[in-house]
């Protein structure tokens, strides 16, 4: 056991520098596609354990052991990588965040609206911090290929690893796939229909990714605006990408997913180039307009 650790009891929370959450993602890849989120300096200073489960160490006072000071950051490190994993985020794009986004172009040039789109976002996670849950989600809308997908996989990236809860990514028409193979007789998910719908009902954060696509039968529109309503009713934060401008929605269930929409959700147009055809989305971006 190190005897030079601070003295700090062992159940006494560990006071953290500002901006530091206690643990951070280190890029450097050693097996697979991402890094690795690891335990902050300056929570290592305090663990005693060596990262042994189940983190526990013999308080010298009472001789009984006791919860080292590292395991709840060890707990938000191992369900970060739990939540990421089961997000819906296709595994390239896992562990993107904000700081990934260049600010210029190859030449040099900056990219339109990459501060606009950033200082939207910041704005979002400082009202979080400041216990605002039931902010707005973005409602984004544009021509294809303008980033807005990715952006979406690099927001829940973010919400996720700084606020350590589960979110959901989905793709509208996969969704609408899944839910009527619950129906088919001998299917794998036949009866989950339900508890599918709950789970992305009640989610803390959701993207729903190609939101105009579905087919609009009765049953669909039925689905989707009960997902909607519930997740407006609990005040859940929700993002939408889409190539349909909010007032095309007007026709869709008489009108209530798009009032629910305009009340849930900022509308943001996301306006750029085709960034299949200029490189790696993860080079270029979108003008905010």
């Amino acid at each position: 056991m190190n005897n030079n650790l601070p003295p700090t009891p062992p159940n006494q929370g560990i006071a953290l520098p500002a901006h530091d959450l206690g643990y951070y993602y280190d890029p450097h890849v050693e097996v697979g596609l991402h890094g690795t989120v690891k335990l902050s300096p300056e929570v290592e200073k305090y663990c005693q354990c060596r990262g042994i489960t189940p983190f526990m160490i013999m308080d010298p006072k009472s001789g009984e052991p006791t919860w080292c000071q590292c395991r709840p950051y060890r707990t938000k490190v191992y369900h970060i990588g739990q939540y990421i994993k089961r997000s819906g985020i296709p595994a390239p794009f896992r562990y993107k965040f904000l700081s990934d986004f260049k600010e210029n172009y190859e030449n040099g040039q900056p990219i339109p609206g990459v501060n606009q789109l950033k200082h939207r976002f910041h704005a979002l996670i400082e009202g979080i911090q400041n216990g605002k849950e039931s902010l707005k989600g973005f409602y984004m809308w544009g021509t294809p290929g303008g980033g807005k997908t990715f952006f979406s996989y690099v927001m829940l990236n973010e919400l996720i690893f700084k606020f350590v809860k589960p979110g959901k990514f989905i793709s509208l028409s996969k969704s609408f796939h899944e839910l009527r193979h619950t129906f088919d007789e001998g299917s794998s998910t036949q009866g989950q229909a339900m508890s599918m719908i709950e789970v992305l009902s009640n989610v803390p954060y959701l993207i729903i990714d190609d939101f105009g696509v579905q087919r609009n039968t009765e049953w669909e529109m039925e689905i989707l605006y009960n997902l909607i309503d519930a997740r407006y009713a609990n005040r859940r934060m929700t993002f939408v990408t889409t190539n349909q401008k909010v007032d095309e929605l007007k026709q869709l269930a008489q009108g209530r997913i798009y009032s629910r929409l305009l009340e849930m959700c900022y509308v943001i147009h996301v306006s750029a180039p085709d960034y299949r055809e200029m490189g790696n989305p993860e080079d270029k971006w979108v003008d905010l307009t």
